[in-house]
């Protein structure tokens, strides 16, 4: 028979610990960056690409709950792998449009030594942010592509509409490309059941948030994804595709993270058919 004292004791103790983790979640986590790093091999990638890095930052959601300054250490952050591209995979504000301009300032201090290129997401204001976007000289790519050369060799950076609040149309996109390697944008993952039959060699998305709150021997209860938690975050092989589906910075619905931590990632290209 379990005393008061005794009763007292273990309801306190639950008390405490639901405290302890409401305020990891709301005060520590949704702070604490995860930098990775994850080498991308592509087939018949040419020479001079070899040991290419791309720095991908996610779902910024500037809003109330993801302030301007946490937005510029990341940015910092970013600046501080020196990255030959950045990638942007969508989702700069979240709630209201007077967001966009405050976060195009802070992105327009990323450096990149071959340049900044952008998707937008189901937040975004299409129109209004890629628009402030291009004037921060940040290259956003709406169901577009352009090469990118390193002396006479090239691959193809692309970029696609949102799968939800836009128009993504991946013969556009890919209209003119040839059998070089293609790295594509794309906010919503859930579209690599289209890119994986368009021999696109590797996509970066986000949208997920890893699911922003993940249960341990559970997992993610919540992913905004017609496959549930299957994209939620990481590597993924579909056909000859490669997608990685990156956690992102910020928060949405509220203003909580919960092993999903925000996350920076850092790709380096290799050669698959280079020997190990």
């Amino acid at each position: 028979m379990i005393s008061r004292r005794m009763f007292i004791q273990g309801a306190c103790g639950s008390v405490l610990g639901v405290m302890s983790v409401g305020s990891y979640s709301y005060l520590l986590e949704p702070r604490w960056i995860e930098l990775k790093s994850i080498i991308i091999k592509i087939h018949a990638l040419p020479k001079q690409f070899e040991g290419m890095t791309i720095a991908q930052l996610s779902d910024i959601h500037h809003c109330k709950y993801v302030p301007r300054e946490f937005v510029r250490r990341c940015v910092r952050k970013v600046n501080a792998l020196s990255p030959d591209i950045i990638a942007l995979t969508g989702d700069y504000i979240y709630g209201s449009k007077e967001f966009i301009s405050p976060v195009a300032e802070e992105l327009s201090e990323l450096k990149a030594k071959e340049g900044v290129f952008a998707v937008l997401g189901n937040h975004d204001c299409k129109d209004i942010t890629a628009d402030i976007l291009s004037k921060k000289g940040i290259c956003v790519l709406i169901n577009k592509h352009i090469p990118l050369y390193r002396k006479k060799d090239y691959l193809f950076i692309a970029g696609v509409d949102d799968l939800w609040a836009g128009k993504l149309d991946l013969e556009t996109t890919l209209k003119g490309t040839d059998d070089k390697p293609k790295i594509l944008l794309s906010h919503n993952p859930d579209a690599i059941e289209r890119i994986k039959y368009t021999g696109v060699d590797f996509v970066m998305a986000g949208h997920t948030h890893g699911g922003q709150v993940c249960l341990p021997l559970y997992g993610p209860p919540v992913v905004y994804s017609k496959f549930g938690a299957r994209y939620a975050s990481g590597l993924f092989h579909e056909e000859k595709t490669i997608m990685y589906v990156n956690k992102g910075i910020g928060v949405s619905n509220f203003p909580v993270r919960f092993f999903a931590r925000p996350e920076i990632t850092l790709f380096t290209l290799q050669n698959s058919l280079q020997s190990v």
